[in-house]
């Protein structure tokens, strides 16, 4: 099930976003994402709050973790991205997060 949460983020200088705005952001964040990957991250969740928009789900390759990303930043007004959407290592079926450059 996916599932959208969200509290307080402020987009500019302070002033914070109405509930309802960052419930429809959320959605369209949601569904900018399913569109850009095909379907490809399965339990997505969006959660915004005074940090930023997160990401959360599993997919299959690190391309559609950045087709994620970039969809949501598309979308994100300026606002922090964090993509904590796991990698599925297709050989153990176990979840991955992304490896950090050297």
């Amino acid at each position: 099930m996916d599932k959208t949460s969200h509290d307080s983020l402020s987009f500019d200088h302070g002033s914070a976003a109405p509930r309802a705005d960052l419930r429809a952001l959320a959605l369209r964040i949601k569904r900018s994402v399913r569109h850009d990957t095909g379907g490809g991250v399965q339990d997505l969740e969006v959660r915004i709050d005074s940090a930023g928009i997160f990401l959360r789900g599993r997919c299959n390759s690190f391309y559609c973790k950045q087709l994620a990303q970039t969809a949501a930043m598309r979308m994100s007004g300026g606002a922090s991205v964090v993509n904590e959407i796991e990698v599925a290592d297709d050989e153990d079926g176990r979840s991955h997060p992304a490896p950090y450059p050297r």
